[in-house]
């Protein structure tokens, strides 16, 4: 990362950390996420983020379905079901509720972190595999579909996951589900 960058990032983890200690949780959220934006993965973002969401309380009255949905979607995380967690998250439309889109922007940082371990160099060159199978029958979404219509054997994963209009975690997201669905390889 080059230094302004760094400059940028230890400045708002530090007004991320005053907006918090004054309780302004949203606007540390805000800032926090910033940081991952620039550095994703960042540790000490992600360690910020999981603390605050550790420790705020869930808003809104006992009637308020967002607030169940947010606690399902913690049971999962404690159950070491990221993946279903943020699939609740996200299908819910929860947008606008604070807890709801810090915690799907912390389960996307952490997920990202462990697809990009399981997916390994990025200069890594895909093909489809052999033992695929009949890719028609299989129901992936248009994102994994364009992506994979886009796998030559010649360019590396990380020119088609920019090429292909998505963003960073979606993309590396559809070629580690595609790897573990065996329909990509690499040597």
């Amino acid at each position: 990362m080059m230094q302004a960058n760094e400059d940028r990032v230890a400045t708002l983890l530090q007004h991320g950390l005053e907006f918090y200690g004054t309780g302004d949780v949203a606007r540390a959220f805000l800032l926090w996420n910033e940081v991952l934006e620039l550095d994703p993965g960042n540790e000490e973002a992600i360690d910020y983020m999981r603390d605050a969401d550790r420790r705020s309380k869930p808003r809104g009255d006992s009637g308020d379905g967002a607030v169940s949905i947010v606690e399902d979607a913690r049971r999962l995380v404690h159950s070491e079901s990221e993946e279903a967690a943020l699939e609740l998250l996200t299908s819910m439309g929860l947008r606008g509720s604070l807890e709801a889109d810090a915690m799907v922007e912390l389960l996307r940082a952490r997920l990202f972190r462990h697809y990009q371990s399981e997916v390994g160099d990025l200069d890594r060159i895909p093909r489809v595999a052999r033992e695929g199978g009949d890719l028609q029958s299989r129901n992936l979404p248009p994102s994994a579909g364009f992506l994979l219509s886009m796998v030559d054997g010649v360019t590396p994963l990380s020119d088609l996951m920019c090429v292909s209009g998505l963003d960073r975690f979606e993309a590396l997201r559809s070629v580690h589900r595609m790897r573990e669905a065996g329909i990509l390889e690499w040597d």
